[in-house]
């Protein structure tokens, strides 16, 4: 008897210790879903350094995803084949018009460089009095005023600004130098980026469509939102790239004719190189218009103006109209909506924001349309009345 007195207590403890069937569910259910979001939070961790990419993939794969999809009916059952001709398609549409550009831009950039850089040596080689001197006649007028006003101010007084101004000359001239070097990094990088992307977008279209239906199957949403909700994303995606293509194209054609006017020499290198500038965004053409325009400037200042004037209110101004005005029209989005997006998103992101930044506000859009059909309070009420009155009247 004092035996079973004694287990008794025991066996009441175990009890306490092991939680009973719903609370033990409840703590697998909390400990799954802890470890499941750890572990897409290091799956985001190790996919952040290919997002770029990722994102350039999958955008371009669904800008040219109707090309692959005759290019399947032409061979229904053989995948890779299809996916393949595809990425090579998009590897010489890309390849063949960059390479013709830059035979342009280092056919003429062979003259570009040695120019400056014989301007800048010869500067560098003069004192400060021959430095003013190589100057046009007005900038040296303005010089002579400056520094007669520096003199009347005691704390400037020692400031020569000609030494100043050829002390920037040697920075100059320092860049130009690793510039060489710069442009051969960036060249590789941007090769490799643009195999990965090509390597990305080659799955993309072999298991694009099997990954898209898994994904609706695994969202916790029902399938018409989820539907409505790519669809949305699609639209915006080739809306975005599309755009972005033309735009760059109108803003480069404007910028070559304004620089055939000027008579500004090389202006079809740099034609070609404010349409590429135009792709990036927020500082875009003015990349290349206005150091353009401040170099025209100081040789003849009607033409720098006219340059500066014709690059702020055609080419770059162009682009704040025309790139929202296309995607909103495309995307079926305001044009604010689709201005703040492409400036904020490239402000967070960088130039990828370019793409996030629409994205974001077409899923904002599908989610409220979806709430507002599907879950607005009174909707259900709404939606059950017109299903009964429907089958009565059947």
């Amino acid at each position: 008897m004092s035996a079973q007195d004694d287990s008794s207590p025991k066996s009441a403890d175990l009890h306490i210790l092991i939680p009973a069937a719903p609370e033990q569910r409840r703590i697998f259910r909390w400990f799954f879903f802890g470890f499941f979001a750890f572990l897409l939070y290091q799956l985001l961790l190790i996919l952040s350094l290919f997002a770029d990419v990722i994102i350039w993939a999958c955008s371009m794969s669904a800008v040219f995803w109707p090309v692959f999809r005759k290019v399947q009916k032409r061979f229904p059952d053989r995948q890779n084949l299809a996916a393949g001709l595809c990425t090579v398609g998009v590897l010489l549409l890309v390849l063949v018009p960059v390479i013709f550009i830059f035979s342009i831009v280092i056919a003429q950039s062979t003259q570009l460089y040695p120019t400056v850089q014989s301007w800048l040596e010869v500067i560098s080689a003069e004192d400060s009095a021959g430095f003013v001197s190589v100057l046009p006649q007005f900038m040296q007028d303005w010089l002579l005023k400056i520094e007669d006003w520096i003199a009347t101010v005691p704390a400037l007084s020692n400031f020569d600004f000609g030494d100043f101004m050829l002390g920037n000359v040697d920075t100059i001239s320092a860049s130009l130098a690793g510039f060489g070097t710069a442009t051969a990094r960036n060249l590789i990088f941007g090769f490799v980026n643009l195999l990965l992307i090509l390597a990305l977008m080659y799955f993309v279209f072999r298991d694009g469509e099997k990954f898209m239906n898994w994904f609706f199957d695994i969202v916790p949403m029902e399938t018409d939102h989820v539907q409505t909700v790519a669809l949305r994303v699609y639209q915006t995606v080739t809306a975005v790239i599309g755009s972005a293509l033309v735009t760059a194209s109108v803003q480069g054609v404007i910028a070559l004719v304004g620089y055939l006017i000027a008579g500004v020499p090389l202006a079809l290198l740099f034609g070609v190189l404010t349409g590429f500038a135009a792709l990036i965004p927020v500082v875009g053409a003015g990349l290349v218009w206005l150091p353009i325009g401040l170099f025209i400037f100081f040789q003849d200042p009607g033409w720098g103006i006219f340059i500066m004037v014709w690059g702020f209110l055609l080419v770059s101004m162009i682009d704040n109209f025309l790139k929202p005005l296309l995607i909103g029209s495309q995307a079926r989005m305001p044009f604010l909506l689709i201005f703040c997006a492409m400036i904020g998103g490239a402000n967070i992101y960088g130039v990828t924001g370019f793409i996030i930044g629409p994205i974001l506000i077409a899923l904002l859009l599908a989610f409220i349309t979806i709430y507002r059909d599907y879950y607005l309070p009174g909707k259900d009420e709404d939606n059950r009345q017109e299903v009964s009155v429907n089958a009565g009247d059947n």
